[in-house]
């Protein structure tokens, strides 16, 4: 029993020495010697605690920039041995694009990512240290390839599905989903290049991605991806000293399929042929008459819709934008406040906000 004690005793004093001591990690010829660059990738960084700082605070904050630093090593990887290209003419862009899509697939794996921090309370010192094995990193990307191939062929089975149901909406919800699943699977593969991994198994072949894309191209050959809109344009009436609209009833109409028109949608008669219907009622109110001291004559521009997608038979979107204190203006006489006022840019920006999100998504 004395024994037993004697071993728990020391067992305990080593313990509690061990947490107390400084690391090993935190000393740069350990971490050369124990992680080399040809199998792991590392991130380290060190930093003095400052005046009223917190250091448990401060060291989280050092893990993450331990984590980002590590991802820095594997950007310079990247760039020492492969260009990285994409359809933009704006290299700049995607250079940064590259580089944060890096940063965040890092830090988002945690897969076997080993992340350790120290304070050193009598320096004052604070010290983080990020690791990941390459190998588990290859393991990783394989399959993410191999899951979003898998992702993209399903969606691509599913776009066909919609192209017959004549399903626009979704059809183009699936296009996108397509493509950006192809994105990953190319951003993969450079991640794999650099990573000297055999691809030689069926699922990791390069070329399937390829042969996707010519799937994509040939299902969408003749198909109008136009987003066709029909607009109903009415005019709420209320009294005679709130309606200030006469000569000019549609002016909300117009403005609104001028916009529609400059962000990629086409203008129909035919309701038959859209793809959504956008209710518009228009309305005013009265917000001063000129009969104060300041002779100001004010009104407030209102409108409230819906959007409907017939393909889908539901309705995406509704607003409601009334006496709004953005959306009023004045002017020498009612009609031309209302003008001004249906003129604001807010309230076009409001009503697009509400359509677009929901066309796009």
């Amino acid at each position: 029993m004395k024994w037993l004690l004697c071993f728990l005793w020391i067992g305990t004093s080593i313990a509690i020495y061990a947490q107390t001591e400084t690391p090993i990690w935190v000393h740069d010829v350990y971490r050369r010697i124990n992680y080399p660059p040809e199998q792991w990738h590392t991130g380290f960084v060190q930093d003095q605690l400052k005046a009223n700082e917190d250091a448990s605070t401060k060291l989280k904050t050092m893990e993450r920039d331990a984590i980002n630093r590590l991802a820095e090593s594997i950007i310079v990887t990247i760039e020492g041995e492969t260009q990285v290209e994409s359809g933009s003419n704006n290299s700049e862009t995607n250079a940064a694009g590259f580089r944060q899509k890096v940063k965040t697939v890092t830090s988002a794996t945690l897969v076997n990512l080993d992340v350790n921090s120290y304070y050193d309370p009598s320096t004052g010192m604070l010290y983080a240290f990020a690791a990941i094995k390459r190998s588990d990193l290859s393991n990783y990307y394989q399959k993410q390839i191999v899951m979003d191939i898998s992702q993209a062929e399903t969606a691509i089975e599913s776009l066909k599905q919609y192209i017959a149901a004549g399903k626009k909406s979704s059809a183009r919800s699936k296009i996108k989903e397509t493509n950006r699943m192809l994105d990953e699977v190319s951003f993969y593969r450079t991640m794999l290049h650099v990573a000297n991994t055999d691809t030689s198994s069926n699922a990791l072949k390069p070329g399937r991605e390829d042969e996707l894309h010519r799937t994509l191209e040939k299902i969408l050959v003749g198909y109008n991806m136009d987003i066709i809109v029909y607009m109903d344009c009415q005019l709420e009436r209320k009294d005679s000293i709130n309606d200030a609209l006469k000569n000019v009833p549609d002016i909300l109409c117009g403005i609104i399929a001028q916009a529609l028109n400059e962000n990629g949608c086409t203008i129909t008669d035919d309701i038959r042929k859209a793809d959504f219907v956008l209710t518009l009622i228009g309305s005013t109110t009265q917000r001063s008459d000129g009969s104060d001291s300041f002779g100001i004559i004010s009104y407030y521009a209102n409108a409230k819709g819906s959007l409907y997608d017939r393909s889908e038979q539901k309705k995406l979107a509704e607003f409601n934008i009334l006496n709004d204190r953005n959306v009023y203006a004045a002017g020498k006489s009612p009609e031309d406040a209302v003008i001004k006022a249906f003129k604001l840019p807010v309230l076009k920006n409001m009503i697009m906000e509400k359509i677009l999100s929901a066309i796009n998504n």
